[in-house]
């Protein structure tokens, strides 16, 4: 496989991993969060209401961001990685400079 068909293939990989993590995120952020508890405080009058105070996210949200960040982060990778090809080594006496 040549240089160009590797890095080709490198690219739609990456692009399809972001693709996949914004879809599994988007899915993951429509879907509802269901928060309960299994036990109670038998003596207390106080009660727990999400008024958005805070934020709950889903498994599938979570998973999302984490694949939708490999994603970048191997674009951020391989956008170095061309840059950096194709200058000359500053320490090779052999280059062109």
């Amino acid at each position: 496989m040549s240089e160009r068909n590797r890095s080709t293939l490198a690219w739609a990989i990456a692009s399809g991993v972001i693709g996949i993590g914004a879809v599994v995120l988007i899915i993951g952020l429509l879907t509802p969060v269901t928060f309960g508890w299994f036990a109670f405080q038998p003596a207390s009058d106080a009660t727990f209401v999400p008024d958005g105070g805070g934020v709950f996210l889903s498994h599938t949200t979570i998973l999302g961001l984490v694949v939708l960040t490999i994603g970048f982060l191997s674009v951020a990778f391989l956008a170095g990685w061309r840059g950096a090809r194709g200058r000359p080594n500053r320490l090779d006496p052999d280059s062109a400079n």
